[in-house]
């Protein structure tokens, strides 16, 4: 039997660990921050609006729609791949190639939540109080969260951690 050996003539140790380094400390958000939550036409942000119908309020008889984990797990595989195509651009081009695909997972989990609203995926049923305000106010349209599509069209992403 013959013996193969194989040549190593270059170590991508350091720049491996970077790259682990980097997936271990950054992380891309997906929501409505806070500071960028204001609405024009009332007193609450879109952020807290967004909460409020993502976990529901039993004060305000507002059932739990829980957009995100919907929005997430529907583009859950989309995510996958966008972290694998970074870390291998990563090997090839540096660590900076995987901020491209950060920003990418931003983008598509923020359709994709989106999407949910849009689609009005496995939304409660309005309350029958909701629809009479709603067509009291002039408002048309029974979608949960598709009045103005202020919250809706709020919805982004944010990095933490990068440097």
């Amino acid at each position: 039997m013959s013996k193969t050996y194989i040549k190593i003539t270059k170590d991508f140790t350091k720049q491996f660990n970077d790259i682990i380094g980097k997936f271990k400390h950054e992380a891309v958000l997906v929501g409505i921050p806070e500071s960028k939550g204001t609405r024009e036409d009332g007193p609450i942000s879109n952020a807290a609006l967004l909460a409020i119908n993502n976990f529901g309020s039993p004060e305000l008889n507002i059932p739990a729609w829980p957009i995100m984990s919907i929005g997430i797990r529907a583009a859950q595989k989309d995510i996958a791949d966008q972290f694998k195509l970074a870390a291998q651009n990563a090997l090839k081009r540096g660590i900076s190639a995987i901020d491209q695909y950060y920003d990418r997972v931003g983008i598509i989990g923020s359709n994709a939540i989106k999407q949910v609203i849009g689609d009005q995926t496995d939304a409660p049923v309005l309350a029958d109080s909701t629809l009479r305000a709603r067509m009291y106010a002039g408002f048309k349209g029974d979608k949960r969260l598709l009045v103005t599509s202020q919250l809706r069209n709020a919805i982004t992403f944010v990095r933490i951690g990068a440097a």
